[in-house]
């Protein structure tokens, strides 16, 4: 996902909900690059947006790499990739209209290995699974809320 152009969290949804930014008077710039995985419904206002946030940007993989994960995942392997995570949920004071979603729970994954398994999936459109360490305590969540996020994630109809 390129930053600031359409399907970004941060140019859409977090705008939609927040709107732009206060003193800078344009959306939230990450620049950094990231995927998205899909958005679980938590019921109502509620929504699980998830992120697989790459350590380094896609110039510095290796193509022969990438086009090795490609013809494997082509023939039915699922690669694992290794994250270490963190779950914010986050909702404003007040917002305007009415948004279908005022409650923004952000899982982040930060690729610690597996970063060409990853790119080649997403070039592929293809599932790669991610082994994840979510780190409980350092997100601005409470231990019930990352619960409540686990088991939203083990659903199998979620995104």
């Amino acid at each position: 996902m390129l930053p600031s152009k359409e399907g970004d969290y941060f140019f859409d949804e977090q705008v939609a909900l927040w709107g732009v930014d206060g003193f800078w008077g344009v959306p939230h710039y990450t620049k950094a690059e990231y995927y998205r995985t899909g958005l679980a419904r938590m019921g109502t206002g509620r929504g699980l947006f998830e992120f697989v946030v790459p350590m380094f940007p896609k110039s510095h993989l290796r193509a022969d790499t990438i086009s090795s994960y490609k013809d494997a995942l082509s023939h039915g392997v699922l690669p694992t990739a290794l994250a270490v995570s963190i779950l914010d949920v986050k909702q404003p004071a007040d917002w305007n209209g009415n948004p279908d979603v005022t409650e923004h729970w952000c899982l982040s994954h930060y690729l610690l290995d597996g970063h060409h398994k990853v790119y080649a999936a997403a070039e592929l459109r293809t599932p790669v699974s991610i082994l994840s360490f979510l780190a409980s305590e350092k997100g601005v969540s409470s231990r019930e809320q990352v619960a409540e996020a686990i088991e939203t994630l083990k659903k199998d109809d979620w995104r």
